[in-house]
C-alpha cells in the first residue's frame, strides 16, 4: 500500500509549516528507508508554497480573528462562485486581498457560461465558405485557450488560466448574433457543440458542480470529470495576425498590424511605409535592424 500512495507526487502548504510537517515527514521516511520498510528516500517530490488571504490589510487568521466564513457565501452564490474567486483573487502562490464586491465578478461569468450552453441557438451557418473561415477563427482562439490553461494549471496560476477562459467565454458570446431573443452563430451546430463542450471541460476543474450540470444538459454521458483533458496544436494556436511594434532607436513610435510570419525585410518595408516611423528617420540612414519574431522591430538610425 506504502508503495502504491507514495511517494506523494505534489505537496502544497504554508511556508511555516517547513518545520513541522516537512522536516517530521522527512525524518520518518528516512528512518523507514533505512529500516527497508519503504524503498524512496523524500515523501513529497514536488512542494509548492501558497500565499495568503489578506483582509483589511492582515493576514487572514483565527489568531487575529478576521477569518470570513465561506458559508453565507456558499448559501448564496454557490461553491463554485466562492471557488472560483479565491482561485482568481492573485497568483497562488501569494494570495490576495479578499473584496466582498469581487466575488460578483466569478458569479457574472459562470452565469454568462450557462447562458451559452441553455440558451440555444436557432440557427447555424449553411454557407460552407462562412463557416469555414469562422470555423478556423474558432478554432484558433480555442487552441490557444486550451495551451494558455494547460500551462497555468500545471504551474498553479490559475488567476491566469481563469482569466484566458473569461476571454474565450467573451468571444463565445460576442461571436454570434442576438436578434429579437434569437440567437445564430455562423458555424456548424457539430462546430458549435464540440466549442461548447471544450470549454465546458477546462472549467471542470475550478467549477466542478456548474461544469457537471452542464456537461448533463447537453446530453453527454456522466461525467465531465472523467473526459479526456483538450489537446492543442501549435500550428492552429498560431496567430495570423500580429500587433508588431515598432522602434526607432528603441523609442516606440507605432504598432503596426503584420503577418505573423512576417520576415525582417517585410517588417522594414512595412515599418517605413508608416507616417510615424519615417517622419522620425527622416534623412538618417539605417545601419542596423532588430526584429523579435512576432513582438517588434527596432530600427537602429544614425
Amino acid at each position: 500500500i506504502a508503495m502504491e500512495w507514495n511517494p506523494v507526487h505534489q505537496y502544497t502548504g504554508g511556508v511555516e509549516h517547513a518545520v513541522m510537517h516537512l522536516l517530521y515527514a522527512r525524518f520518518f521516511v528516512k528512518a523507514a528507508r533505512d529500516l527497508g520498510l519503504v524503498s524512496f528516500d523524500e515523501p513529497f517530490q514536488r512542494l509548492f508554497n501558497q500565499g495568503v488571504i489578506i483582509y483589511r490589510g492582515n493576514k487572514m487568521s483565527k489568531s487575529r480573528g478576521n477569518v470570513i466564513a465561506p458559508d453565507k457565501y456558499v448559501e448564496a452564490v454557490g461553491s463554485d462562485v466562492v471557488r472560483t474567486y479565491l482561485m482568481f483573487i492573485g497568483p497562488w502562490d501569494q494570495g490576495g486581498e479578499w473584496n466582498d464586491s469581487g466575488i460578483n465578478g466569478a458569479a457574472r461569468w459562470l452565469n454568462r457560461i450557462w447562458d451559452l450552453v441553455v440558451s440555444g441557438v436557432s440557427g447555424y451557418s449553411k454557407k460552407e465558405q462562412e463557416e469555414e473561415q469562422n470555423g478556423e477563427d474558432l478554432d484558433r482562439i480555442v487552441h490557444q485557450t486550451v495551451k494558455k490553461v494547460t500551462n497555468d494549471v500545471q504551474n498553479f496560476k490559475y488567476n491566469t488560466a481563469i482569466a484566458s477562459l473569461m476571454e474565450l467565454t467573451n468571444h463565445l458570446y460576442d461571436f454570434g448574433t442576438h436578434n429579437e431573443g434569437k440567437w445564430s452563430v455562423p458555424v456548424s451546430e457539430d462546430k458549435w457543440k464540440k466549442t461548447l463542450e471544450t470549454l465546458i471541460v477546462l472549467v471542470a476543474p475550478i467549477a466542478p458542480h456548474i461544469t457537471e450540470e452542464l456537461w448533463e444538459l447537453m446530453g453527454n454521458a456522466f461525467s465531465v470529470h472523467k473526459q479526456v483533458w483538450p489537446q492543442y496544436d501549435n500550428k492552429i494556436a498560431k496567430d495570423e495576425v500580429i500587433t508588431l511594434v515598432v522602434q526607432v532607436n528603441g523609442k516606440v513610435r507605432d504598432k503596426i498590424r503584420a503577418d505573423a510570419d512576417i520576415g525582417e525585410k517585410e517588417a522594414t518595408e512595412l515599418a517605413l511605409a508608416s507616417n510615424r516611423v519615417s517622419n522620425n528617420i527622416g534623412e538618417k540612414k539605417i545601419f542596423k535592424v532588430i526584429m523579435v519574431p512576432g513582438r517588434l522591430i527596432n530600427l537602429v538610425v544614425k
